[in-house]
């Protein structure tokens, strides 16, 4: 009901819930597969649903969904986490595509490895470097993508990382 009142002209689903640590399937706690599911896929959908009424009337508004880079091949030891992110470009793409007639645009962002809380499983990943980027670089390349492409790695070298 709060959401009816406010004008949202960006909505950005920057949602993650990822396993502690890679680990085989059979392993991975029930209560935290339905957190990764509810969080990854439930969060951004509802929240998408509630936003686009809106967008819709003022025939204006951008939606950014952040999916990963493992949306787009299988990912053992991390599958639930992988399958929720090919949930969320799947999706990405496919709203676009309605909303295109109003006005409405949609962005897929797709990072590789950032260094985040969500990698501290990794210390390789934590290090960083010149394929890793830090939050705040990639913050920034990011949004200067908002509005000049539908979809997008966000960082020039997870572009280079990307085979299409």
């Amino acid at each position: 009901a709060q959401l009816q009142l406010l004008d949202v002209g960006i909505l950005v689903n920057n949602v993650g819930k990822m396993y502690d640590f890679p680990d085989n399937f059979d392993n991975v706690p029930e209560d935290l597969i339905w957190q990764i599911v509810n969080i990854n896929v439930g969060a951004v959908t509802i929240l998408t649903r509630m936003i686009i009424p809106q967008m819709k009337i003022n025939r204006r508004g951008i939606i950014v969904n952040v999916s990963s880079g493992t949306d787009a091949q299988p990912l053992p030891l991390s599958i639930v986490y992988a399958a929720s992110k090919s949930y969320v470009r799947n999706f990405t793409l496919a709203l676009s595509r309605e909303l295109e007639e109003h006005n409405v645009k949609v962005q897929l962002l797709t990072p590789m490895f950032v260094k985040t809380k969500m990698n501290t499983y990794s210390t390789t990943v934590m290090k960083g470097n010149i394929l890793i980027p830090d939050v705040q670089s990639y913050s920034k390349s990011a949004v200067f993508t908002l509005g000049k492409s539908s979809e997008t790695t966000g960082y020039w070298s997870h572009g280079l990382q990307v085979s299409n």
